[in-house]
């Protein structure tokens, strides 16, 4: 079971989320980190694999880039269905009572409850992390120790990795 669950959009985030993820994962293991396009295997149903994995996290990284917002707007989404698994991902780990971090990335400004849609406005009242480029490194390790302090077992589960202090 995934214990950190990654939610980012396909444009600006994908990166970020991918490295995070690969960070991530050499530090607490890659069983325990959940990115839909590494996580799910072919064959699967994307969207309950996707709803499942978010159901059973304990934490869902909401990886927040500069257009993070304006997607939110149904002419702007990436999804060619219409579908916005950032938003349902979110909404489904509120509804499952699981702890959602913004990860700011770098130049993102913090979130404004007035502008984020009704049902995301929660995101803009929690404590957020940052992930700058200029500081990759720094900014994982913090976000790994706060990690670990909304779920203290991956504590005990450090794996040998270059991520490490």
């Amino acid at each position: 079971m995934a214990q950190i669950f990654i939610n980012y959009r396909k444009e600006g985030g994908a990166y970020a989320a991918a490295l995070l993820d690969e960070m991530l994962a050499s530090r607490f293991g890659e069983e325990r980190v959940f990115r839909a396009a590494r996580s799910i295997t072919p064959g699967s149903d994307y969207s309950r694999s996707i709803l499942e994995a978010v159901a059973e996290c304990e934490v869902l990284l909401a990886i927040v880039d500069r257009g993070w917002l304006a997607r939110f707007n149904p002419e702007v989404s990436d999804s060619p269905s219409g579908q916005d698994w950032v938003l349902r991902e979110i909404e489904e780990a509120f509804k499952n009572e699981r702890t959602v971090i913004p990860v700011l990335l770098s130049g993102v400004e913090r979130l404004d409850e007035g502008s984020l849609p009704e049902v995301l406005m929660r995101v803009a009242r929690l404590q957020y992390v940052r992930l700058d480029y200029r500081n990759i490194r720094q900014d994982v390790n913090y976000i790994a120790e706060q990690l670990i302090k909304v779920c203290p077992s991956l504590g005990a589960l450090r794996c040998q990795g270059p991520s490490n202090p």
